[in-house]
Protein backbone atom coordinates (compact mmCIF):
# COMPACT_ATOMS: atom_id res chain seq x y z
CA UNK A 1 0.00 0.00 0.00
CA UNK A 2 3.21 2.39 0.66
CA UNK A 3 4.68 1.83 -3.22
CA UNK A 4 0.48 2.93 -3.51
CA UNK A 5 0.47 6.02 -2.30
CA UNK A 6 4.06 6.91 -3.43
CA UNK A 7 2.98 6.67 -6.71
CA UNK A 8 -0.03 8.19 -6.41
CA UNK A 9 1.40 11.68 -4.83
CA UNK A 10 4.11 11.08 -7.95
CA UNK A 11 1.35 11.06 -10.41
CA UNK A 12 -0.36 14.18 -8.57
CA UNK A 13 2.75 16.43 -8.22
CA UNK A 14 3.23 15.58 -12.05
CA UNK A 15 -0.38 16.98 -12.88
CA UNK A 16 0.64 20.08 -11.04
CA UNK A 17 -1.52 20.27 -8.66
CA UNK A 18 -2.45 17.75 -5.14
CA UNK A 19 -4.65 17.25 -2.28
CA UNK A 20 -4.23 14.52 0.08
CA UNK A 21 -7.42 13.56 2.27
CA UNK A 22 -8.05 11.38 5.35
CA UNK A 23 -11.38 10.38 6.12
CA UNK A 24 -13.67 8.05 8.39
CA UNK A 25 -17.23 6.78 8.04
CA UNK A 26 -19.14 3.32 7.20
CA UNK A 27 -19.05 0.81 4.55
CA UNK A 28 -22.94 -1.10 4.46
CA UNK A 29 -24.22 -3.49 2.19
CA UNK A 30 -27.99 -4.80 2.10
CA UNK A 31 -29.53 -7.82 0.60
CA UNK A 32 -27.49 -10.08 -0.91
CA UNK A 33 -26.72 -14.44 -0.29
CA UNK A 34 -28.99 -17.01 0.81
CA UNK A 35 -31.93 -14.56 1.61
CA UNK A 36 -30.56 -11.84 3.96
CA UNK A 37 -32.85 -9.03 4.23
CA UNK A 38 -31.01 -6.50 6.72
CA UNK A 39 -28.12 -4.50 6.61
CA UNK A 40 -24.53 -5.06 7.59
CA UNK A 41 -21.83 -2.16 7.95
CA UNK A 42 -18.36 -2.13 9.05
CA UNK A 43 -16.06 1.21 9.90
CA UNK A 44 -14.00 1.89 7.15
CA UNK A 45 -11.08 4.35 6.87
CA UNK A 46 -9.99 6.30 3.35
CA UNK A 47 -6.83 7.89 2.24
CA UNK A 48 -7.25 10.01 -1.20
CA UNK A 49 -5.55 11.50 -3.66
CA UNK A 50 -7.89 14.39 -5.58
CA UNK A 51 -8.29 17.37 -7.95
CA UNK A 52 -11.77 18.07 -8.29
CA UNK A 53 -11.26 20.83 -10.80
CA UNK A 54 -8.53 21.91 -12.69
CA UNK A 55 -8.92 23.89 -16.27
CA UNK A 56 -6.80 22.70 -19.24
CA UNK A 57 -7.91 25.69 -21.59
CA UNK A 58 -10.87 28.04 -22.23
CA UNK A 59 -13.41 25.92 -19.84
CA UNK A 60 -12.62 22.77 -20.49
CA UNK A 61 -11.07 20.88 -16.96
CA UNK A 62 -9.89 17.54 -15.50
CA UNK A 63 -10.65 16.22 -12.37
CA UNK A 64 -9.39 13.27 -10.82
CA UNK A 65 -9.62 10.81 -7.72
CA UNK A 66 -8.24 8.02 -5.71
CA UNK A 67 -9.61 6.57 -2.99
CA UNK A 68 -7.94 3.94 -0.70
CA UNK A 69 -10.01 2.25 2.32
CA UNK A 70 -9.28 -0.16 5.31
CA UNK A 71 -11.74 -2.02 7.61
CA UNK A 72 -11.19 -3.78 10.71
CA UNK A 73 -12.70 -6.95 10.85
CA UNK A 74 -16.48 -7.47 10.03
CA UNK A 75 -17.76 -7.65 13.91
CA UNK A 76 -21.18 -7.21 12.86
CA UNK A 77 -20.85 -8.68 9.16
CA UNK A 78 -19.90 -11.78 10.99
CA UNK A 79 -22.64 -12.14 13.43
CA UNK A 80 -25.35 -11.26 11.09
CA UNK A 81 -23.79 -14.10 8.52
CA UNK A 82 -23.22 -16.72 11.15
CA UNK A 83 -26.69 -16.19 12.45
CA UNK A 84 -27.68 -16.85 8.73
CA UNK A 85 -25.54 -19.75 7.94
CA UNK A 86 -26.83 -21.20 10.99
CA UNK A 87 -30.36 -20.94 9.70
CA UNK A 88 -29.70 -22.17 6.38
CA UNK A 89 -27.80 -25.36 7.73
CA UNK A 90 -30.44 -26.61 9.80
CA UNK A 91 -32.40 -27.25 6.61
CA UNK A 92 -29.54 -27.66 3.95
CA UNK A 93 -27.05 -30.84 3.91
CA UNK A 94 -24.76 -29.15 2.85
CA UNK A 95 -22.83 -27.39 6.19
CA UNK A 96 -22.00 -23.33 5.26
CA UNK A 97 -19.21 -22.04 7.17
CA UNK A 98 -18.95 -18.76 9.49
CA UNK A 99 -17.13 -16.36 8.38
CA UNK A 100 -15.15 -13.16 9.38
CA UNK A 101 -14.60 -10.68 7.06
CA UNK A 102 -12.03 -7.17 6.45
CA UNK A 103 -12.76 -5.37 3.47
CA UNK A 104 -10.33 -3.09 1.95
CA UNK A 105 -9.45 -1.91 -1.92
CA UNK A 106 -9.41 1.17 -4.34
CA UNK A 107 -11.72 3.26 -6.21
CA UNK A 108 -9.91 5.28 -8.89
CA UNK A 109 -12.10 7.73 -10.92
CA UNK A 110 -11.20 10.56 -14.10
CA UNK A 111 -13.05 13.44 -14.90
CA UNK A 112 -13.72 15.44 -17.74
CA UNK A 113 -15.80 17.84 -18.88
CA UNK A 114 -16.30 21.54 -19.80
CA UNK A 115 -17.34 24.44 -17.67
CA UNK A 116 -21.04 26.09 -18.87
CA UNK A 117 -20.09 28.74 -16.22
CA UNK A 118 -16.44 29.83 -15.18
CA UNK A 119 -15.60 33.19 -13.55
CA UNK A 120 -12.81 31.86 -12.00
CA UNK A 121 -10.98 28.97 -10.40
CA UNK A 122 -13.13 29.06 -7.54
CA UNK A 123 -16.38 30.02 -8.95
CA UNK A 124 -17.70 27.51 -11.59
CA UNK A 125 -20.36 24.83 -12.66
CA UNK A 126 -19.22 22.21 -15.07
CA UNK A 127 -20.97 19.48 -16.62
CA UNK A 128 -18.86 16.31 -17.25
CA UNK A 129 -18.07 13.13 -18.25
CA UNK A 130 -16.69 9.88 -15.50
CA UNK A 131 -14.93 6.88 -16.15
CA UNK A 132 -13.43 5.12 -13.72
CA UNK A 133 -12.68 1.80 -11.72
CA UNK A 134 -13.27 0.08 -8.72
CA UNK A 135 -10.86 -3.13 -7.05
CA UNK A 136 -12.33 -3.73 -3.42
CA UNK A 137 -11.17 -7.06 -1.49
CA UNK A 138 -12.78 -8.69 1.06
CA UNK A 139 -10.62 -11.85 3.05
CA UNK A 140 -13.04 -14.16 4.48
CA UNK A 141 -11.84 -16.59 7.52
CA UNK A 142 -13.53 -19.24 8.29
CA UNK A 143 -14.43 -19.98 11.69
CA UNK A 144 -16.27 -23.65 11.15
CA UNK A 145 -13.84 -26.33 11.00
CA UNK A 146 -16.63 -29.01 9.74
CA UNK A 147 -17.71 -26.31 6.79
CA UNK A 148 -17.98 -28.36 3.49
CA UNK A 149 -17.86 -31.66 5.44
CA UNK A 150 -18.64 -33.36 2.15
CA UNK A 151 -15.71 -32.57 0.36
CA UNK A 152 -13.34 -33.83 3.38
CA UNK A 153 -12.12 -30.12 3.33
CA UNK A 154 -11.81 -27.23 5.46
CA UNK A 155 -12.19 -23.82 4.62
CA UNK A 156 -9.46 -21.64 6.08
CA UNK A 157 -8.87 -18.97 4.48
CA UNK A 158 -10.69 -17.21 1.19
CA UNK A 159 -10.14 -14.24 -0.82
CA UNK A 160 -13.30 -12.46 -2.77
CA UNK A 161 -12.58 -9.79 -5.50
CA UNK A 162 -14.01 -7.11 -7.14
CA UNK A 163 -13.07 -5.31 -10.47
CA UNK A 164 -15.94 -3.22 -11.78
CA UNK A 165 -15.70 -0.26 -14.55
CA UNK A 166 -18.05 2.55 -14.43
CA UNK A 167 -18.98 5.44 -17.54
CA UNK A 168 -21.37 8.21 -16.82
CA UNK A 169 -22.17 11.82 -16.54
CA UNK A 170 -20.63 13.69 -13.99
CA UNK A 171 -21.36 17.75 -12.43
CA UNK A 172 -18.97 20.20 -10.16
CA UNK A 173 -19.16 23.38 -8.77
CA UNK A 174 -17.47 25.96 -6.35
CA UNK A 175 -19.17 29.30 -4.58
CA UNK A 176 -16.74 31.77 -3.09
CA UNK A 177 -18.09 32.98 0.03
CA UNK A 178 -15.75 35.75 0.43
CA UNK A 179 -11.57 36.06 0.28
CA UNK A 180 -11.02 32.70 1.83
CA UNK A 181 -13.84 30.55 1.87
CA UNK A 182 -15.63 28.71 -0.52
CA UNK A 183 -18.12 25.76 -0.85
CA UNK A 184 -17.85 23.09 -3.41
CA UNK A 185 -19.88 19.88 -4.66
CA UNK A 186 -19.71 17.01 -6.67
CA UNK A 187 -22.51 14.56 -7.79
CA UNK A 188 -21.75 11.13 -10.72
CA UNK A 189 -24.56 8.69 -11.89
CA UNK A 190 -22.86 5.76 -13.67
CA UNK A 191 -23.47 2.51 -15.30
CA UNK A 192 -20.99 -0.10 -13.41
CA UNK A 193 -20.44 -3.73 -14.56
CA UNK A 194 -17.58 -5.96 -13.91
CA UNK A 195 -17.04 -9.48 -12.15
CA UNK A 196 -16.77 -10.85 -8.43
CA UNK A 197 -14.18 -13.91 -8.24
CA UNK A 198 -13.70 -16.16 -4.42
CA UNK A 199 -10.52 -17.90 -4.76
CA UNK A 200 -11.41 -21.09 -2.65
CA UNK A 201 -14.70 -21.67 -3.99
CA UNK A 202 -13.96 -21.12 -7.81
CA UNK A 203 -16.63 -18.79 -8.50
CA UNK A 204 -17.21 -15.73 -10.73
CA UNK A 205 -20.18 -13.46 -10.34
CA UNK A 206 -20.69 -11.22 -13.79
CA UNK A 207 -22.48 -8.08 -12.46
CA UNK A 208 -23.82 -5.26 -13.95
CA UNK A 209 -25.30 -2.22 -12.12
CA UNK A 210 -25.26 1.50 -11.50
CA UNK A 211 -22.96 4.02 -9.48
CA UNK A 212 -23.61 6.96 -7.74
CA UNK A 213 -20.99 9.27 -5.87
CA UNK A 214 -22.27 12.68 -4.00
CA UNK A 215 -19.33 14.81 -2.74
CA UNK A 216 -19.95 18.79 -0.52
CA UNK A 217 -17.80 20.28 1.59
CA UNK A 218 -16.05 23.58 2.45
CA UNK A 219 -13.07 24.95 0.80
CA UNK A 220 -10.36 27.05 2.46
CA UNK A 221 -7.68 29.25 1.15
CA UNK A 222 -5.11 30.85 3.47
CA UNK A 223 -2.85 31.79 1.24
CA UNK A 224 -2.45 32.63 -2.69
CA UNK A 225 -0.26 34.60 -5.01
CA UNK A 226 0.93 34.92 -8.40
CA UNK A 227 4.36 34.98 -10.45
CA UNK A 228 5.22 35.96 -14.15
CA UNK A 229 8.30 34.09 -15.68
CA UNK A 230 8.01 35.45 -19.13
CA UNK A 231 5.03 34.04 -20.60
CA UNK A 232 4.03 31.80 -17.52
CA UNK A 233 2.23 32.86 -14.98
CA UNK A 234 2.36 30.42 -11.75
CA UNK A 235 -0.49 30.86 -9.01
CA UNK A 236 0.47 28.97 -6.00
CA UNK A 237 -2.08 28.78 -3.43
CA UNK A 238 -2.41 26.48 -0.09
CA UNK A 239 -5.48 24.94 0.92
CA UNK A 240 -8.07 22.72 2.99
CA UNK A 241 -10.83 20.99 3.17
CA UNK A 242 -13.57 19.82 5.07
CA UNK A 243 -16.65 17.58 3.48
CA UNK A 244 -18.63 14.51 2.91
CA UNK A 245 -18.58 11.98 0.75
CA UNK A 246 -21.48 9.30 -0.06
CA UNK A 247 -21.10 6.22 -2.69
CA UNK A 248 -23.06 4.01 -3.56
CA UNK A 249 -23.32 0.62 -6.21
CA UNK A 250 -26.66 -1.18 -6.31
CA UNK A 251 -26.70 -4.32 -8.61
CA UNK A 252 -28.95 -5.03 -11.64
CA UNK A 253 -27.79 -7.95 -13.36
CA UNK A 254 -25.62 -10.94 -11.95
CA UNK A 255 -24.72 -14.48 -13.12
CA UNK A 256 -22.88 -16.75 -11.16
CA UNK A 257 -20.40 -19.23 -12.83
CA UNK A 258 -19.42 -21.84 -9.66
CA UNK A 259 -17.36 -24.67 -10.78
CA UNK A 260 -18.36 -24.67 -14.39
CA UNK A 261 -22.04 -24.31 -13.62
CA UNK A 262 -23.71 -20.71 -13.96
CA UNK A 263 -26.95 -19.34 -12.73
CA UNK A 264 -28.90 -16.19 -13.86
CA UNK A 265 -29.90 -13.47 -11.43
CA UNK A 266 -33.77 -14.44 -12.87
CA UNK A 267 -32.97 -18.31 -11.32
CA UNK A 268 -31.55 -16.62 -7.70
CA UNK A 269 -34.41 -13.74 -7.34
CA UNK A 270 -36.46 -15.71 -4.38
CA UNK A 271 -33.30 -15.80 -2.43
CA UNK A 272 -32.68 -12.15 -2.40
CA UNK A 273 -29.76 -11.80 -4.40
CA UNK A 274 -30.08 -8.57 -5.54
CA UNK A 275 -28.21 -6.54 -3.13
CA UNK A 276 -26.77 -3.07 -2.79
CA UNK A 277 -23.05 -1.49 -0.91
CA UNK A 278 -22.55 2.23 0.19
CA UNK A 279 -20.08 4.19 1.85
CA UNK A 280 -19.95 7.52 3.98
CA UNK A 281 -17.49 9.23 5.02
CA UNK A 282 -16.10 12.32 6.98
CA UNK A 283 -13.15 14.06 5.56
CA UNK A 284 -10.25 16.57 5.64
CA UNK A 285 -7.98 17.48 3.74
CA UNK A 286 -4.82 19.92 2.99
CA UNK A 287 -3.12 20.58 -0.58
CA UNK A 288 -1.57 22.78 -3.09
CA UNK A 289 -1.87 23.91 -6.51
CA UNK A 290 -0.04 26.38 -8.80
Amino acid sequence: MKKTVLLLTSLSISLMAVELEYGTGTFSMEGGFIGLTGSISTDIDAYSLVDRHSNMASNLYYGYDFHLYDSELMKQAQHTYNNMASTFNSISPIDVPKMEHRIKGLDANLHLGYDLIHQDQDNFLGLGLTVGISMPTIDSVSMNKKAFSLTKEVLTKSKTEVETYKIGPSITMQKSLNRYISVYGTGSYAYQTGEVKNSYLNSKFDVDGTFQSYNFGLYFTPFTDEYKLGWITFSPRLFATLGYRYQKWEVGKMSINASGYEISSEMLEPLGMNFAMDSSVGYFGVGVSF
